[in-house]
């Protein structure tokens, strides 16, 4: 997945679903200045933002993103670049820091996951960055159901 994006402020459950989708966001909680548009420009990625006064230094891309709930906003940047996710990216990267996760052993999750979790679940990936660590619970099985409601995929 080529698409990468700088998120502002503005935009905190967005960054958390496009990182869900597995599209590599960064979320920069300063001010959506000329600081901000270089950053997105030296990095290659598209700007999301909610300031409709910012205009384009350098090679970069902005989206500015009209919706006020988060389904809409995922729907509205995902048509303005013609792209769908593809189901066998989502929940591949951390959504507190964007990292790319890595699949553990149950043995290597024991102890770090409550008691119940180990016993139940079978498959686990750990942030090598910030350690948290994820499973399929019920959590996971939510998030595909909302998005299998309201977010365009490509077949597989």
């Amino acid at each position: 997945m080529d698409v990468r994006f700088l998120c502002d402020l503005n935009l905190g459950k967005l960054v958390k679903w496009l990182r869900i989708l597995g599209y590599d966001t960064l979320w920069d909680r300063g001010n959506a200045d000329r600081g901000f548009l270089r950053k997105a420009d030296e990095t290659g990625r598209i700007v999301l933002t909610r300031n409709r006064n910012l205009r384009v230094i350098g090679s970069g891309r902005i989206i500015v993103v009209k919706a006020d709930r988060v389904e809409k906003q995922i729907c509205e940047v995902l048509e303005v670049l013609n792209i769908k996710p593809d189901q066998k990216d989502r929940m591949v990267r951390c959504l507190l820091c964007n990292t790319m996760l890595k699949t553990v052993t149950k043995e290597e999750a024991e102890g770090e996951v409550p008691a119940y979790v180990y016993r139940n679940s079978a498959y686990f990936r750990k942030c090598p960055i910030c350690k948290r660590i994820y499973w399929s619970g019920t959590h996971a099985r939510n998030v595909e159901k909302i998005l299998k409601m309201r977010i365009p995929t490509r077949p597989l």
